[in-house]
């Protein structure tokens, strides 16, 4: 299988299962990636909709791309832009809020990772070519 396929798949699945996982647990996640547990019932609706529903619902659109040569591209594009979105919106609140902890910095650390892998597996690839 071909890296730009491969990498699609693997965001597909890390998003699928943050997602599923913010669904079905978000008390537990929420307490082991910031240090805090939502203190309201709402929090916690808001925590399954934004972080869980989302999620998945990136995950599964990113394995349909994988899945479908036409579609590589425009799932590469869009994962790339999700995950610089949520590493600069990661890096302004460490910025601005201050004292990360060290999941914080673990998890900026990967979204660009994954950018900077993506972006090499789209410059593999051409509009003709997926």
């Amino acid at each position: 299988m071909r890296f730009p396929v491969v990498l699609m798949w693997l965001n597909a699945a890390l998003f699928v299962v943050f997602g599923v996982g913010f669904i079905v647990a978000p008390a537990l996640l929420s307490q082991l990636i910031t240090g805090a547990t939502p203190g309201t019932t709402s929090a916690l609706i808001d925590l399954r909709a934004t972080y869980g529903g989302m999620a998945l619902g990136i995950g599964i659109f990113w394995g349909y791309c994988a899945r479908r040569p036409g579609t590589l591209r425009i799932g590469l594009i869009s994962s790339l832009l999700v995950l610089v979105g949520i590493a600069l919106g990661r890096l302004v609140g460490m910025v601005l809020d201050g004292s990360p902890n060290t999941f914080m910095v673990a998890l900026l650390a990967a979204e660009l990772l994954f950018a900077g892998l993506i972006a090499l597996a789209l410059r593999r690839t051409s509009e003709t070519d997926v």
